[in-house]
């Protein structure tokens, strides 16, 4: 634990870093991993690690080379975060990423939520149901546009979708419709300000969305003293606290005097 504690200082010696990387305890240079100390090679070393938990942490290194973190996205299943150093990607090299013919490449660049306007519709329009899933949640993406990514990708797409700031009432609505549901956009759905009531409903029926449906002001003021009584006490929390339930229901809560 202490050599795992040492492994992500910033101010570490090139000698310590490769003593900790040669550690026999995964846990020891997965902490070094992204650690800014690493130098180019110690980071190309790391990046063929066996280990996928040590692969994820190079992926966050702030200088990894593209050259490196590239196969890593087509290697390594690396999550929805944005790693710092696509964050800091310049122009050229951003563009250079939306116009490669690798997808895993396409996909990193479009977890970027201040894309130029034609790289992000580019991406939008991506015939990889990972790349534009990957843009969907971009602000500034048009409605027919998001509605253009539902027809071609479905329910691979359905969570960025429902997480775009600017996803049109319908559009969450045909997304809460959708069969199977598709739980993670149904949560992404009741938390979204342009919800409405037959959204919302649908997103009652998942436990998960349930208590954050019962907070949208949205919900009919009916439903929302209905589920004053619900089984699940988030739930009822949730309710109680919704700005939109009625006085007369907020009454029947408090204690008589």
């Amino acid at each position: 634990m202490v050599r795992r504690a040492v492994a992500g200082r910033a101010d570490l010696p090139r000698e310590a870093c490769v003593r900790l990387a040669a550690d026999t305890l995964p846990m020891v240079p997965t902490a070094l991993g992204e650690n800014p100390a690493l130098d180019d090679d110690l980071v190309r070393s790391l990046a063929g690690d066996p280990d996928p938990q040590m692969r994820r942490a190079v992926a966050r290194h702030p200088r990894v080379p593209l050259d490196v973190l590239v196969p890593l996205a087509r290697s390594t299943a690396l999550g929805g975060a944005l790693p710092p150093r696509i964050a800091a990607a310049s122009a050229d090299e951003t563009e250079a990423l939306a116009s490669s013919g690798e997808p895993a490449a396409r996909r990193l660049v479009a977890l970027r939520r201040d894309l130029p306007a034609p790289v992000r519709d580019r991406l939008a329009d991506d015939s990889d149901a990972k790349v534009a899933a990957a843009v969907a949640p971009h602000p500034g993406l048009s409605g027919a546009r998001l509605r253009a990514v539902l027809v071609r990708h479905g329910r691979k797409a359905a969570t960025g979708l429902a997480a775009n700031p600017d996803a049109p009432a319908t559009l969450l609505e045909e997304l809460a419709r959708h069969e199977p549901p598709v739980r993670r956009a149904l949560r992404e759905i009741a938390r979204h300000p342009a919800a409405t009531p037959p959204a919302l409903l649908a997103c009652l029926a998942d436990a998960r969305a349930r208590p954050l449906a019962a907070r949208h002001p949205a919900l009919p003021p009916t439903v929302l003293a209905a589920l004053l009584a619900d089984a699940d006490e988030d739930v009822r929390e949730a309710a109680a606290a919704n700005p939109s339930l009625p006085p007369a229901a907020m009454a029947k809560l408090l204690p008589d005097p």
